[in-house]
């Protein structure tokens, strides 16, 4: 999610926390906090890198190579040129009393209008809401799998022989052979593991300030690496398992699929930012370096997305139609280092989850009434409302990549394509510089963000 996005977002899953909770008190920036191009570079890596992570093998899978190798160029093209937009203009509007740096949100309602708070919220709602679902989902199916790998290693009686991939054992479900040997059942996944974080999270979320969980965000940084290194030392032991010729193989790999929507919705979530750019950037202690980091920080980003795609969709050794939306549910029980990468990231969710709750309420009750904290009930009906949503989606809908592309589609038709050009487009107007080649530029990267938003009804789930 994302995100966040996951940021996360969502956002994404998409590392929002820390995006975000800069946005919350921008005015403690001080001089003394500048940061160099390397630390903006790795931070905005460290931002994006979020849930879309584990959904970006399935997403490359919908989308068949060729055609995914085209939607993740042309949407991190697209995504950079919103990106840069909004940096520009940023600079253009600083305020010449104050010198505060503009948001998005801050340019959109100078130059388009107040009423375009309300998308922000909207905006807001979806990206946090849905990279919050993900995150609360993740915890279950991570929960789930662990308690069934410590089952498994501790039960002498187990056959740690089995489970493995081969052309007369063709399955989807790598966890099958091993069903009668788990701690728990299947359906705990389902009908008992949602409930039982609303004891841990309900009365954390009530607080008034959630500052433990806020300097726990290095073990962000350090959960993606493990989970890269993890996906890298699988990917050597299965092997390239790759037919581009033969339809009837396990590993056959189309070029082309009309599926291909589902992965631009997850890039969008993937390489969400824009709420946040000018955040991160007024940090950095050499402004003039700010458009060479934007780049560097979304081109290690995109390198990073396209290495766990292209690794696992390549060496996965059944059928490509079996990849998952969390690919770490196609690992076995019986896998070492399937259970320390999942258990790093368990303990991720567990600190991500309330700080990017806390930032969806600060965020929200302050674009509505202008308070961060309103009042203990209105923050427990915001708390429940938005638990019961995450317990639903585990139970009815645990699809964690069709969370995220529709999130994703969705507040990048907004936030990342439309508003950024909208934006550019009247701020040129009025100063009188606009072209017909950066117009038709800009309508046309406002019209594919729509288009990808809508592309998402048109895949089946």
């Amino acid at each position: 999610m994302p995100t966040a996005t996951e940021r996360t977002a969502l956002l994404a899953d998409k590392n929002v926390e820390e995006q975000d909770t800069t946005d919350v008190d921008v005015s403690t920036d001080d001089e003394n906090e500048k940061q160099s191009s390397f630390v903006t570079i790795f931070s905005i890596w460290n931002v994006m890198m979020g849930t879309s992570l584990v959904s970006m093998p399935w997403g490359y899978n919908e989308a068949g190579l060729a055609t995914s190798l085209v939607v993740h160029v042309a949407m991190v093209t697209m995504t950079v040129y919103t990106a840069y937009i909004i940096l520009v203009c940023a600079a253009n509007m600083v305020d010449p009393v104050t010198k505060k740096i503009p948001e998005l949100i801050d340019m959109c309602r100078i130059l388009i209008g107040p009423w375009t708070i309300w998308l922000n919220i909207i905006g807001s709602s979806i990206v946090f809401g849905g990279a919050l679902i993900v995150y609360w989902i993740l915890m279950v199916e991570l929960l789930y799998n662990s308690i069934n790998s410590f089952y498994y290693f501790s039960d002498p009686t187990t056959n740690h022989t089995i489970s493995t991939w081969s052309p007369h054992n063709i399955t989807c479900q790598l966890h099958t052979d091993l069903q009668q040997q788990t701690g728990i059942p299947e359906w705990w996944k389902k009908l008992v593991l949602p409930f039982i974080f609303i004891p841990l999270f309900l009365p954390i979320l009530q607080l008034r300030k959630i500052t433990f969980f806020s300097r726990l965000g290095a073990f962000g940084t350090l959960s993606v690496v493990i989970l890269i290194i993890s996906v890298i030392y699988k990917c050597v032991t299965w092997g390239f398992n790759a037919n581009f010729n033969d339809t009837h193989s396990i590993h056959y790999i189309p070029q082309f699929k009309s599926s291909f929507p589902s992965l631009s919705g997850l890039l969008a979530m993937a390489f969400f930012l824009h709420n946040s750019l000018t955040t991160i950037f007024k940090h950095n202690k050499y402004q003039a370096n700010n458009v060479r980091d934007l780049f560097a920080g979304y081109t290690l980003a995109f390198l990073t997305y396209t290495v766990i795609a292209l690794s696992i969709y390549l060496t996965f050794p059944g059928p490509k139609s079996c990849i998952k939306q969390n690919f770490l549910d196609n690992l076995s029980y019986n896998d070492e280092v399937a259970l320390a990468a999942q258990l790093v990231l368990f303990l991720r969710m567990l600190t991500v989850f309330p700080i990017v709750a806390y930032i969806f309420r600060v965020q929200l009750f302050t674009l509505i009434s202008g308070m961060e904290y309103p009042g203990k009930f209105q923050v427990a009906v915001f708390n429940v409302l938005l638990i019961t949503s995450c317990v639903l989606c585990a139970v009815f809908f645990p699809n964690v990549g069709d969370i995220i592309r529709y999130a994703g589609a969705f507040c990048g038709m907004m936030i990342m394509f439309v508003l950024p050009c909208t934006v550019r487009y009247i701020y040129k107007r009025k100063q009188g510089t606009t072209n017909i080649i950066e117009t038709i530029v800009l309508v046309i990267v406002s019209i594919l963000g729509v288009v990808n938003f809508i592309g998402q009804f048109t895949v089946s789930d």
